[in-house]
Order: C-alpha cells, then sequence, then structure tokens
C-alpha cells in the first residue's frame, strides 16, 4: 500500500497525532489538509532523512530501522513488540503501549483494518522505500569501500542446495552408518566430502564447539547445518539400529528447483543461528545494504556491526561475525568473500543475495517470529561426553533440577555440570524417570540433546528397573470356584497379578478396595487380613 492509500484509510486522530509531532502547520480539522501536509512531507527525502537523524534514542532508531528493513506486508502487535524487544532488549511494565504509540504518532507505522477480530499494523511501501534508501546510504558511508575489485574472490552461488542433494543420494545407495553418539564413522564421512563442491575436512579432537546446532560438535561448519536441515526437515532418519538412511520426503525435496531448497535453507540458519545471536536478523539486514553496491571491508563491516553481535561464551565477537554470519552467508551463496592485492579481506552481497535478502517476499518464514523470540536466549549446551555447559545467568532458575540429576565439576566462564552414571541413577531414586529427564533437557537446549546421550539415559533406567519391588495381596479361597469367580469379575480382573493356585493368586494393592467391595456384595468377610 502507498502513503496516500494508508493515509485515506486512517482516522483523523491519527492524522492529528502525525502533525503534532512534527508541528506540521495546517488545519487539524480537515482531513483532507492533515493529508496534504502529511505527504508533501514524508515524500520528501531529506525531510525523512531529518526526522530519522533527530530520534535521540539509540533503541527507537534501531527499533524503527528494524521494521523498515523487514520485508512483510504487515505485522501483528505480537511481530511489532517482538522487534522492539530485540532493539531495546527487555521492556519495563507498561512500555508495551508507549511504544506503540509513538510508532503510531511519529507515522513510522500505520493501524488500519482488523482481521479476524485481530489488528494489523502497516508499512507504506513508498515511505518503507524512501527509509531504507536514506539507511543504506548511511551505512554505506560507515563502511569502507575498495576502490578496486578484489584479485581473486569466493561465490559458492547454489552450490549447498546440490550438496544437499548429493547428501541424500549418497546415503540412499550406501549403508552408512553412525556411531553410538550418532556421528557418521568418519570414513564414510570423507568419502562423502569428496564428493561434495565444497569440501571440508573432518573434524578432529575439539573440547569447546557448541551453539550452532544439533550437529555442530560433530561436523565442519557447512556440513553440520547441511546435516542439521535434512533431519530438521526429515530428509534424513537416524534408526534405531545405527543407521543413516532417507527420510521419506527426500525425493520429493530433491524435486524442487534449486532456488527454492536454498531459500528453505537460509531460512532455516537464520532460525537455527538466531539463538546464540539473538539480533542476527537485523545484522543481516544491515551487511546487506551496507554491501549491496561495493566491495566493503571486513575490518569496516565488523565495526559498523560491533553494536548487535556480543561474545558468545567462548568465540569472541569477531568470530562470531566472520565465522558464523559472513561465512554461512558465502556457503549459502548470499555472500562473496574476496581479497586485495594487498591482502586486505572484503565482501560484497552475490546477485543471489541482493534477490534474498533485500527483496525476499512476505510470509515465507516458517516459524512465528514471537515463537522464536520466547526461547530461552541462553540455553543449556549438552555435549556427547555428558558435559552440561551452564551460562552462569541461567544457573539460579535451574539449579535445582540440575543438583538432582548432574554433578558439579567447575565454573569458569560457565559452570560445568556431569551428567554420570550414579548421578542419573540418583535421580532415578528421587522419583525422576528417563522421559523426565530428556524432557528437561529438551526443554532447556532447544531440543538439542546428542543422540548418545538420550540412549544412554534411557538405558540407565533400563538397567535400574531391571529389579522392582512392589506390594501386592495373596488371595486364599477355599473353593476353586469362588476363587475362578473373583479371577473374572470386571472390577478385580484389571488388578490382577499373577495365579498362584487353583485356589489362590496375587494382586496389585491398589485392587484391595475393590476386592474388598465385591466380597461384601458376595456376602464373604472382607476385611480380616492377615499380617
Amino acid at each position: 500500500m502507498r502513503l496516500s492509500d494508508v493515509l485515506n484509510s486512517s482516522d483523523i486522530d491519527t492524522l492529528r497525532r502525525i502533525a503534532e509531532s512534527y508541528k506540521f502547520d495546517c488545519s487539524r480539522s480537515s482531513k483532507n489538509a492533515l493529508m496534504q501536509e502529511i505527504m508533501s512531507h514524508f515524500h520528501n527525502r531529506s525531510f525523512l532523512a531529518r526526522a530519522f537523524a533527530e530520534i535521540k534514542e539509540q533503541t527507537f532508531r534501531d527499533a524503527v530501522s528494524h521494521l523498515m528493513l523487514d520485508n512483510r506486508q504487515e505485522f501483528s502487535r505480537e511481530e511489532v513488540l517482538a522487534m522492539v524487544k530485540r532493539a531495546a532488549g527487555d521492556l519495563q511494565e507498561g512500555a508495551d503501549q508507549k511504544w506503540m504509540q509513538r510508532l503510531l504518532g511519529e507515522g513510522w507505522l500505520f493501524r488500519l483494518h482488523a482481521k479476524g477480530g485481530r489488528q494489523f499494523y502497516f508499512i507504506p511501501d513508498d515511505l518503507r522505500r524512501s527509509v531504507r534508501d536514506h539507511l543504506a546510504a548511511t551505512l554505506r558511508e560507515q563502511v569502507v569501500t575498495a576502490a578496486q575489485p578484489p584479485i581473486v574472490y569466493r561465490d559458492e552461488q547454489t552450490a549447498l542446495a546440490r550438496d544437499a542433494v548429493v547428501f541424500l543420494q549418497y546415503i540412499g545407495k550406501h549403508d552408512v552408518r553412525i556411531t553410538k553418539d550418532g556421528t557418521i564413522l568418519k570414513r564414510r564421512q570423507q568419502e562423502l566430502f569428496a564428493l561434495l563442491e565444497i569440501q571440508e575436512e573432518a573434524l578432529g579432537r575439539v573440547q569447546w564447539r557448541f551453539g550452532f546446532g544439533r550437529r555442530f560438535h560433530d561436523y565442519p561448519d557447512r556440513f553440520a547445518l547441511l546435516y542439521d536441515y535434512c533431519y530438521a526437515r526429515g530428509l534424513i532418519v537416524e534408526t534405531e539400529g545405527g543407521a543413516l538412511v532417507p527420510g521419506d520426503g527426500a525425493d520429493a525435496w530433491c524435486k524442487q528447483p534449486e532456488k527454492e531448497r536454498l531459500q528453505d535453507l537460509f531460512r532455516y540458519w537464520r532460525l537455527l543461528y538466531r539463538r546464540p545471536i539473538p539480533r542476527l536478523k537485523l545484522c543481516i539486514a544491515t551487511l546487506a545494504q551496507a554491501a549491496k553496491d561495493a566491495w566493503v571491508h571486513v575490518d569496516s563491516m565488523n565495526h559498523l556491526l560491533s553494536a548487535y553481535v556480543q561474545d558468545y561464551y567462548y568465540e569472541k565477537a569477531q568470530t562470531v561475525m566472520e565465522y558464523r554470519i559472513y561465512n554461512m552467508l558465502v556457503h549459502l551463496g548470499l555472500l562473496a568473500f574476496g581479497q586485495l592485492a594487498d591482502s586486505t579481506s572484503v565482501i560484497k552481497v552475490t546477485a543471489l543475495g541482493r534477490e534474498l535478502l533485500l527483496q525476499e517476499e512476505a510470509g515465507e518464514e516458517p516459524l512465528d517470529e514471537t515463537q522464536m523470540d520466547e526461547l530461552p536466549p541462553m540455553p543449556l549446551i549438552v555435549q556427547p561426553n555428558f558435559d552440561i555447559l551452564v551460562p552462569l545467568a541461567s544457573y539460579e532458575r535451574i539449579a535445582w533440577e540440575l543438583d538432582e540429576i548432574t554433578e558439579w565439576i567447575k565454573t569458569d566462564t560457565m559452570r560445568v555440570n556431569r551428567m554420570t552414571k550414579a548421578s542419573v541413577l540418583r535421580a532415578f531414586d528421587l522419583g525422576w524417570t528417563a522421559e523426565t529427564v530428556l524432557d528437561f533437557l529438551r526443554q532447556e537446549t532447544g531440543d538439542m540433546v546428542p543422540g548418545n546421550v538420550e540412549r544412554m539415559i534411557m538405558q540407565w533406567e533400563a538397567e535400574f528397573r531391571r529389579v522392582e519391588l512392589s506390594r501386592t495381596i495373596v488371595v486364599d479361597c477355599k473353593e476353586a470356584t469362588l476363587a475362578n469367580d473373583l479371577l473374572h469379575n470386571p472390577r478385580v480382573t484389571p488388578h490382577l497379578r499373577q495365579s498362584l493356585s487353583a485356589t489362590s493368586f496375587l494382586l496389585e494393592a491398589t485392587g484391595l478396595s475393590a476386592l474388598q467391595e465385591e466380597l461384601r456384595r458376595m456376602g464373604y468377610a472382607a476385611d480380616c487380613i492377615r499380617d
């Protein structure tokens, strides 16, 4: 919708608030006069640039930027506030309404009509385009661009989508076995990696490698993303027998157009990496605007994004930017990486990146934005060696559960606990079950519990339950016919444990009251119980 359409559909009170915010000189009682004054100013790019620059609060400026860089045509109230929270952090009680009123009152957002009883918000297309052009120009002023193109550069285009097909075809034609911790055997990894367009080396022994996917600690960066994507979409299945096989939807997925496959891979990556990098979407939008027309020095881009990216435990912010954002966007074919003659590293958005990052169609999010924002910002990390890495800020909230199922090992940047057989058996004694332990871990890790950990906890429970003590009642009858009548009584039968002889049987303790009621009804003694 254009600005003129939005203004025409808005009520006069909305137009008055915008006019008063900017002190426009026009009649406040004429809707037509208000519309003309607002359009004449908002169509003036220098006015919008000045209005945006005069926003004093950095958090509000970030919130407006985030809205303008988003490609959706309409927003729910929850989606608007989710973006505000990513810019401003946790909002104080009652601040939601204040933020919404300011966005509406200054004309950065418009509320029009309700759909199905819910209110929706819009940004006019021409307003969004003007603000984006201003943001792009401002961002380009903050980065250093290369005077000459790089002497060599890397553009992987749609290789990741093609390699995903190679991976699925490989496991369909070969007997691919996985270890107890769920990883492909090293020999098979080497065979598979040799077939891919972009080759990687199998990981060696690493101590800390977590946070960026279910199998991030098992495989190199690019293949870890590819593997996690295929697993999440049901394209591969890890069988209980230790095999890796194609899922039911693998063939249909491989027949999709290459670009569609890559788009879905990109959306999955963005959602997956949003947990360790909460402001990833804003980082991508900022990068895309700053590097869409020229090669940009990586160091200057790092400086530009430094406000949005923090250290992630043992990884410094620069490592997160260069390896977790730039390098992964290169693997997705959306960014090209090059080197100048003096070995300076530069990056530039590719043609495919311009299409997906700058002109992405609305409604393509596989998950609701608010669902991602409700996920724990700093989850637990469960390692295949049964170490549990606990952010210090999260420990108090779950200290009771961790103390019951784990042993403390050490505390430095994070608290490190470890699940052992003894600690899990102790938890079973306290009333936990394998399922409740796993439910807790899945909830706190975002469902990223290594397969070998899940299987071992289930195995420990099976061993723990090999001997069970239970209370039972021995029922002795003087006549076989009476015993037979009781055994076939519909109220007694569900509690039957075992028949001992023609005149006696074992009954679960929970069935005592039902047995007593039936004996009274039949006219027999029901309260005489021998110790």
